[in-house]
């Protein structure tokens, strides 16, 4: 591109001195010379101005913060604490042994409608030389059960202590006497001592 323009401008001149040499009225040859100069400089200016190919702009820096890698730790193992053992109670080496003291409710001989439910309590006393724990309980031994259940102590009774002995019952649909025993028994099934009876009248 700059070659051409030279070439241009290497024209010009030519023809400028070929029209001084003729003799032409006009601007001198030195004054024509400048003017070809400076439209030649002005060109070749332009044309540089044209080939130049702009800068690709370099991209900025990221501005974006680096945040810290969060510690993540791990939750501390609780400690336990030692586990206790259970120790079993020493069964009793001594004898057992029931009395008769009283009957708290439904006296001998009272009499039921058919089907009436009534509760009969008994008093008896730790005539032996083991206490009675919770383990301890009070069976059907024989005789007319009227719906009862075996029913165990609710409450430790020490040697020569008494306790109140309940039972759920309900009076028979048939006439008549009914009877019915009952019996404690130790924690191994053994029935021991006194055995205390219930007995109503259903008319």
């Amino acid at each position: 591109m700059h070659r051409r323009w030279l070439f241009v401008v290497v024209s010009l001149v030519g023809a400028v001195l070929a029209c001084s040499s003729s003799g032409g009225a006009g601007p001198s040859s030195a004054e024509r010379a400048t003017s070809l100069a400076q439209t030649a400089a002005a060109l070749l200016t332009s044309t540089a101005q044209a080939s130049v190919t702009p800068a690709t702009p370099t991209p900025l820096a990221s501005n974006t913060p680096m945040l810290p890698t969060p510690t993540v730790t791990p939750p501390a193992t609780p400690t336990l604490p030692p586990a206790t053992a259970t120790v079993a109670p020493t069964p009793c080496q001594g004898t057992n042994d029931s009395a008769f003291v009283a009957d708290v409710s439904v006296p001998d001989g009272t009499h039921f409608a058919p089907g009436t439910s009534f509760t009969k309590t008994w008093r008896l006393r730790n005539d032996g030389e083991c206490p009675w724990t919770t383990g301890y309980q009070l069976r059907p031994i024989g005789g007319d059960v009227m719906g009862g259940v075996p029913s165990n102590l609710t409450a430790v009774v020490p040697p020569g202590g008494t306790v109140d002995v309940s039972v759920a019952l309900t009076a028979p649909a048939s006439n008549g006497t009914h009877t019915g025993r009952w019996q404690l028994h130790g924690p191994d099934g053994t029935p021991f001592g006194t055995r205390p009876f219930v007995e109503v009248i259903v008319p």
